[in-house]
């Protein structure tokens, strides 16, 4: 299926949070900029998947930046990362019975290190649908899109003494993965004072790349604060 077609799905998803906003009351008098700082988990960007031991980036994180078109209607931008280092190292003993006398025993010994670095972009449409904004309180309705963009990077070394000296071989090997997924969920929002607030968004995704992939469907998840500029 071709992006376009993909995006428009996105934008359909949207139009309904859209469509209600056009009833809404007038827009603010001046702009309502925000941008917010969360920690981020999603089955691409797993929080609890670090083992002691890995190094880099290993929580993700997620910055926003949004714009309040209607005192209802919002539209956020958002960015996740999160890129973690991991090694380990086996050593074995096996044999190899010749019809001889005996078996003949051997070493092996295997090392490898992988980086993984993903990143997830998301446009969404936020809709509030608690009626009364100067509540500290609110409910919003979220849809739109999220692209993940997946690297990996593995090397090592692997070898044996099956020809009487030991003898390593390295090894190396990359790749990438992108996803494009529909996103819709619920965020609620908690105003401590006039610009800072506590924000938690959690999501379903469905992915539009991969048809019949085992993670057709996922979940996100960002828990986190946010600062309004501008005066309320």
């Amino acid at each position: 299926m071709a992006l376009p077609r993909l995006a428009l799905s996105g934008l359909l998803l949207a139009a309904p949070l859209l469509s209600r906003a056009q009833s809404a009351e007038p827009a603010p008098a001046a702009p309502r900029f925000y941008v917010g700082l969360a920690a981020y988990h999603s089955n691409y960007q797993n929080l609890l998947s670090s083992r002691n031991g890995d190094t880099g980036f290993r929580v993700p994180v997620q910055l926003t930046a949004g714009y309040q078109l209607r005192p209802r209607l919002a539209l956020e931008l958002g960015a996740a990362y999160s890129g973690r280092t991991q090694s380990f190292t086996y050593d074995a003993l096996y044999f190899i019975n010749a019809g001889g006398p005996g078996p003949t025993y051997y070493t092996y010994a295997y090392s490898n290190t992988t980086t993984l670095r993903t990143t997830s972009v998301s446009a969404l449409a936020r809709y509030t649908l608690t009626r009364k904004p100067e509540h500290r309180f609110q409910v919003d309705a979220l849809g739109g899109l999220t692209l993940i963009h997946r690297s990996y990077y593995s090397r090592g070394t692997g070898g044996d003494d099956s020809s009487g000296t030991f003898q390593t071989a390295p090894y190396s090997y990359r790749g990438a993965l992108d996803y494009l997924l529909l996103t819709a969920g619920l965020g609620l929002r908690y105003r401590l004072t006039p610009h800072v607030g506590l924000k938690f968004d959690f999501a379903t995704n469905h992915d539009l790349m991969h048809w019949g992939a085992y993670y057709q469907f996922t979940g996100s998840a960002a828990l986190g604060v946010q600062y309004r500029f501008g005066k309320r």
